[in-house]
């Protein structure tokens, strides 16, 4: 398995200071610094510029990075392998999703993903877009089902569905009876943001997806809206909506889901042409995919494409 020793030099890339490293791995400065000139007698080259601060790899460090990074991806694959071997069709997976994706996907998907597949056990990590980067970063989970984009550059990501982020509220509130008046285009009627601004708005809170992407709609149109109400939790937002508070945005793939309150809201669009987003799995760089990654992920992938191809 990967040497200790490349555990400690990767630590002084990851905090560019020898002090911070020390005292992340519970050792003494002094021996990490003889640590780091043991290994780079050993390379033959100088891998750290220690008159900048914070201290910055040198073009010979950047190769040995690279290099080590490789050999920490062969070795995972390698290990994952063997684990398949081993296992003989057990296996288990952790994937991430932010909170409205779980609720409203996972309880139609993995009823029929488990029954095909009982060996598999799913674990799941849930929360905000930000966290589940963090949790890629940190090998917490296999990977994340989010929107693009994402902020960690150190990714790679497979589309799962194209959608559009809508607007819904209460069939009783007399806003909708007014859109419904007009002459559907597509799936959807459109809604006139600006023809709502008096109207209460239920919004999710800065740092989430769907959040900026509606933020960059209202940007582009100059408009503010009459927010009452915000939440991190998008089906609350939804929930909200649907019992009469207010309009909110909401990603459309979770509107095709059972768990969805289609028979108390109406979708809107909110954009000409629509708000559109991607779905995607998220994992990070140089990863291997087990095959047992490789079929949720396909199985998944399957399942978007039926949902989005239901009618709305």
């Amino acid at each position: 398995m990967l040497s200790a020793n490349y555990e400690y030099f990767l630590k002084i890339v990851e905090y560019k200071s020898i002090s911070r490293a020390a005292e992340s791995l519970y050792v003494s400065q002094p021996s990490l610094t003889k640590y780091l000139q043991r290994l780079e007698n050993s390379v033959g080259a100088v891998l750290f510029d220690r008159k900048q601060s914070p201290m910055r790899l040198t073009t010979a460090g950047e190769y040995f990075l690279e290099y080590v990074l490789q050999l920490q991806a062969e070795e995972k694959k390698l290990s994952v392998r063997i684990d398949e071997i081993r296992n003989q069709g057990r296996d288990r997976i952790t994937i991430g999703m932010p909170l409205w994706r779980s609720s409203v996907l996972l309880p139609e998907f993995l009823p029929d993903f488990t029954r095909k597949y009982p060996l598999i056990q799913i674990r799941l990590l849930e929360g905000p877009a930000v966290a589940l980067e963090e949790a890629i970063r940190k090998d917490e989970i296999d990977f994340g089902i989010m929107n693009l984009p994402v902020n960690y550059a150190d990714v790679n990501y497979e589309p799962m569905a194209e959608e559009y982020i809508l607007l819904t509220g209460s069939k009783e509130m007399p806003a909708v009876q007014r859109l419904l008046r007009r002459a559907p285009t597509g799936n959807y009627i459109h809604a006139d943001l600006q023809e709502l601004q008096k109207e209460s708005f239920i919004l999710t809170k800065p740092g989430q997806h769907i959040t900026d992407f509606v933020n960059q709609a209202l940007s582009r149109q100059g408009l503010s809206l009459n927010c009452t109400f915000r939440t991190a939790n998008v089906a609350a937002a939804v929930n909200l909506a649907a019992a009469g508070l207010g309009f909110t945005f909401v990603p459309e793939l979770g509107t095709r889901s059972f768990c969805f309150p289609a028979s108390r809201t109406v979708l809107f669009t909110i954009s000409v042409p629509p708000l559109r987003c991607t779905l995607a799995a998220v994992y990070k760089k140089n990863k291997y995919l087990s095959s047992t990654e490789r079929l949720f992920l396909n199985e998944f992938r399957s399942f978007c494409e039926k949902l989005s191809g239901q009618p709305a």
